[in-house]
């Protein structure tokens, strides 16, 4: 189950692909997002000292103009990030970078590491363990 207390800022000049991708993320059960279009809406929201947000999927284009770390933002997303060896002026826990767009694979598994399923946060019973449970039991 998700968590429904991450908040998630979207920046992307194109209002299509903004809503792709809050529609995508109201799939994996992630309702506390807000869109903007502009890189300076993104540094009006971070710069608020209320409670940061926890995660940041931004434009490649838009985050070029980054200037400094973003201290609002724990966890950032790029996407359409041409040149992926550049480092980015945010300083988040988590920075990954797509050379296009996300599709939901792309989203499921970035929030997976930022928001682990409950599954893996228990223990996790390896493969071979697994199957021999699987087998009936001889008596001897």
């Amino acid at each position: 189950m998700p968590n429904k207390a991450l908040t998630i800022l979207i920046a992307d000049e194109q209002h299509l692909q903004r809503l792709y991708i809050e529609k995508m993320l109201n799939q994996l059960g992630y309702h506390r997002i807000v869109p903007v279009q502009t890189f300076e809406e993104v540094q009006i929201l971070t710069a608020i000292p209320a409670e940061p947000f926890d995660v940041l999927i931004i434009n490649g284009g838009l985050a070029a103009h980054t200037c400094g770390p973003q201290p609002q933002v724990r966890h950032v997303l790029i996407y359409d990030h041409q040149d992926l060896s550049a480092v980015a002026g945010a300083t988040p826990t988590v920075l990954v970078r797509l050379p296009g767009a996300p599709d939901t694979v792309n989203l499921e598994h970035f929030m997976d590491i930022i928001d682990p399923p409950e599954a893996a946060r228990g223990l996790r019973v390896l493969p071979w363990l697994r199957e021999l449970s699987r087998q009936p039991a001889t008596g001897v």
